[in-house]
């Protein structure tokens, strides 16, 4: 089994979970960023934590766009859990852009499923090494 950690295969398997998590990042950044971040916001107008942060964070940098989009992407992946917990209105979700839901679970599917490879192929390695 030592002989696989020691070929591309290796370090393909290795990579891939940055590569997941990067494009996970890049696509949060592609929503902060572009006119998709405007839709956001105005599709969430009703939302009293949206309400409660954008004063508190702002608009304007870095990383209050990229904490105010990855909140959210997390409240869509289950939206019943962010509806429960207050941060999304179930109207707004049903009447929110298919394609921009589509963006920001695609985002942060890609993030989680990189990260927990990461700490899988991290054990994998501990374990054939120790």
């Amino acid at each position: 089994m030592t002989d696989f950690w020691s070929s591309w295969w290796a370090f393909a398997f290795m990579m891939t979970p940055f590569a997941l998590c990067f494009s996970g990042v890049a696509l949060s950044m592609y929503i902060a960023f572009g006119r998709d971040f405007d839709v956001m916001l105005a599709r969430f107008e009703g939302s009293n934590w949206l309400k409660q942060q954008i004063p508190i964070w702002g608009t304007r940098h870095i990383p209050s766009r990229f904490y105010l989009v990855n909140t959210l992407c997390a409240a869509m992946l289950h939206p019943p859990f962010g509806i429960k917990r207050g941060l999304i209105d179930a109207d707004e979700v049903r009447k929110f852009p298919r394609y921009l839901k589509c963006r920001m679970v695609a985002s942060a599917w890609l993030t989680i499923i990189g990260f927990v490879w990461l700490m899988l192929a991290v054990g994998l390695l501990k374990l054939t090494k120790g």
